[in-house]
């Protein structure tokens, strides 16, 4: 569903009513934050946004501001949101974990909810920010957490495919008129997307160990004999070092491979161009080649067998 926030200085002349209106939009549009202009002038501003996949689209445009998300308005129930942004137009800046940059036209940026942040918009702006829950990003999430505050181009190769996208999005709806299973692709993609074009704007050598592991683990998600053995062989270190990585990342590397793999298995089963395919080959895709348990195995996890998401998927 897509709204529009709008505030018109010819319509109101109260600058804190417009200003108030402006931040309660993007307060729901997102995660609760706070505004306050830098000067005495009236404060127009346009808010249109839109949800695809979970996935929160949203196209701002606005006079000078300093957006401010801190404890005060912090919330334990708050979203977990990785929020990218590709900034069109306006002198602005991100200042998140002791980190401060300015931004250009043209340039991507992370920034997440889940830490204070403030922006400052010294001129009337355009932007596009896209609100992504951390989970959609998988092992990936805490790569772009490192990136917060860096920004990159996107004018040029890969990134400007991204760029492209994110502009698309400003152009109008986007997606709402599409099915669910369009939807989650389009998500997918944008996801796949901006973790291509945050992957390199760290020296190798500053990359956690576990990030490598990971990464490595989602390209091979498919290979059956995956195991603490494989990956530690892989990486040069011994089954030893490699659990007592993961022990402090807070998981066990076994039970966070088959809970990759369920949730990519959950997601072929529900997608309609996929219902000719078995569920033995949509499990064997993901390096499940037993599946006497894999009900047992998506119940526990997700609560439904697989013969109740491909019902619930052929349901009009």
């Amino acid at each position: 569903m897509t709204t529009t926030h709008s505030v018109d200085r010819r319509s109101r002349r109260g600058s804190i009513d417009r200003l108030d209106t402006f931040e309660d939009a993007a307060s729901r549009a997102f995660a609760p934050l706070r505004m306050r202009t830098t000067d005495n002038l009236p404060f127009q501003g346009v808010i249109t946004s839109a949800r695809v996949d979970q996935l929160v689209l949203t196209h701002i445009t606005a006079d000078p501001v300093v957006v401010r998300r801190d404890a005060t308005v912090m919330g334990s129930s708050d979203p977990d949101l990785i929020k990218v942004a590709w900034h069109g137009a306006g002198r602005a800046g991100v200042d998140q974990r002791g980190r401060q940059c300015l931004l250009s036209p043209g340039d991507l940026v992370v920034y997440e909810t889940g830490h204070p942040y403030e922006l400052p918009f010294w001129e009337p702006y355009d932007t596009v920010v896209v609100g992504v829950p951390s989970a959609r990003f998988g092992a990936h999430a805490d790569v772009l957490r490192r990136r917060v505050a860096m920004p990159v181009r996107a004018d040029i190769g890969l990134r400007g495919l991204v760029s492209a996208m994110f502009q698309g999005m400003a152009s109008g709806e986007v997606g709402e008129d599409a099915s669910g299973a369009a939807q989650h692709h389009m998500a997918s993609a944008l996801v796949s997307l901006v973790c291509a074009a945050f992957s390199d704007t760290v020296p190798c050598d500053d990359e956690d160990p576990l990030d490598r592991v990971r990464a490595y683990c989602l390209a091979n998600l498919g290979e059956p004999g995956l195991s603490v053995e494989s990956v530690a062989a892989a990486h040069g270190m011994s089954t030893r070092y490699l659990y007592k990585l993961c022990r402090a990342g807070g998981f066990t590397l076994a039970r966070w491979v088959r809970s990759e793999r369920l949730a990519r298995i959950r997601r072929d089963l529900a997608d309609p161009m996929l219902a000719e395919r078995s569920t033995s080959a949509i499990a064997a895709r993901w390096g499940v080649l037993d599946t006497g348990h894999l009900g047992r195995m998506l119940r526990a996890e997700f609560g439904v067998t697989a013969r109740e998401i491909r019902a619930e998927a052929r349901r009009p």
